[in-house]
């Protein structure tokens, strides 16, 4: 970080942290003055159980009481299911939101947060109006007592500015910003995940180490950003392969949860250059691939094609990861990040290529994708680099 260099850090938000934390939920609640909450999660979550056990913690304290269980969120982040979830929040009497669940479920909740508080009743307005970019009236409150239990180790979207929302019917897919979407609670309570099968454990930890890579070689990197990023490199580099291989591992659970918010609060104030992001964006809806998964085959090629952004910085990348490089110059240290960074996808079985082959058609609609995401707008590819990884991360 050059001492020349503006930075303004600005995080809205309490970090309860530790096993058990999920027992506080009800007094958080109360000190915000809700008093009928809704709990927003989806199936899969209510299936595993792991829904019943954040109700009944609260239900057992008396207060505040659980107005209701709002399943429908679905992988992404739907207009439509956040428009029919609202409703469904005046139908209840619903005084405060807890979201339980993954980075759909956390970046729904917060975008039910924006709505309630700019008093707008279909989010695709935001969404329209805006490009998908909404950074409007950014003083104004979102006075809504709101609680996140994030069940995955990956987005970290908890304590995100933003929320990346899907409007199918204007197939957008665009990132709401305001600096009060974070939720006011953030409880990171390891015994939600230990549920979380070994594949979703190793492609939500791909999300997080993306994050941490696409903020520490941001070119708005900074000094605080990097703190975070390279702390959460390494917790990464040592807990998600135990989480993966045993998923009843507490402590690498909590390790994974901490790493995951750590790696989002480095990537939203080092925002600016995020490629395998903009890859993934592209891929995901498109190919029905989740986004970990993507972030996780897309890291490796990236990485290769584009050299120049990562070089300057990948000794300090090579040493958080556990690569060693005594003795090397950057440019000889490269070969060996990579090679490292293959093996451990390996260990945690993320394959190297998509098992898709793609048509002509299918990779210039891919490569318009590419160019047109919010990524892609702020750090544009040249087609060569594009076209590269597309090449190299499909089975052909």
């Amino acid at each position: 970080m050059s001492m020349t260099q503006y930075v303004a850090w600005e995080y809205r938000g309490v970090l309860d942290i530790g096993l058990g934390s999920i027992s506080q939920i009800g007094a958080h609640f109360k000190a915000l003055g809700a008093r009928r909450i809704g709990i927003i999660t989806d199936r899969g979550l209510v299936n595993a159980g792991v829904v019943d056990m954040v109700k009944d913690v609260i239900e057992v304290q008396g207060a505040p009481v659980v107005a209701g269980v709002y399943d429908k969120i679905e992988q992404d982040a739907r207009a439509l299911i956040i428009n029919d979830c609202i409703r469904w929040c005046g139908a209840n009497g619903v005084e405060g939101l807890l979201a339980v669940g993954g980075g759909s479920v956390l970046d729904s909740v917060k975008a039910l947060k924006i709505m309630l508080g700019f008093g707008v009743r279909d989010v695709a307005e935001l969404m329209r109006g805006t490009a998908g970019i909404h950074t409007g009236l950014v003083t104004q409150p979102l006075n809504f007592p709101h609680i996140a239990v994030p069940t995955t180790a990956g987005t970290g979207a908890e304590s995100s500015p933003g929320a990346v929302v899907l409007v199918e019917e204007d197939g957008l897919k665009g990132n709401i910003m305001h600096p009060h979407l974070p939720a006011q609670v953030a409880v990171l309570d390891p015994q939600v995940t230990l549920s979380l099968p070994p594949r979703l454990t190793a492609e939500t930890g791909c999300d997080a180490l993306s994050h941490c890579l696409e903020a520490f070689f941001a070119r708005n990197a900074n000094s605080l950003s990097d703190a975070l990023a390279l702390h959460a490199i390494k917790l990464i580099r040592k807990y998600l392969p135990i989480a993966v291989k045993d998923g009843k591992n507490v402590e690498a659970r909590m390790q994974m949860l901490i790493a995951s918010n750590m790696g989002m609060q480095a990537y939203s104030k080092a925002n600016g250059s995020a490629p395998i992001h903009n890859f993934a964006h592209a891929a995901g809806p498109k190919l029905n691939i989740s986004h970990g998964l993507a972030c996780g085959v897309f890291m490796s090629n990236v990485m290769k094609i584009l050299f120049p952004l990562y070089l300057p910085r990948i000794l300090e990348f090579a040493a958080a990861f556990g690569v060693k490089t005594d003795g090397l110059s950057a440019e000889q240290a490269y070969g060996f990040v990579l090679a490292a960074m293959e093996e451990f996808k390996k260990e945690i079985e993320i394959p190297e290529v998509f098992p898709y082959k793609l048509t002509p058609e299918d990779k210039e609609d891919l490569k318009s994708r590419v160019k047109t995401d919010i990524a892609g707008f702020r750090f544009p590819l040249p087609d060569e680099a594009i076209n590269y990884v597309l090449d190299f991360s499909f089975s052909k």
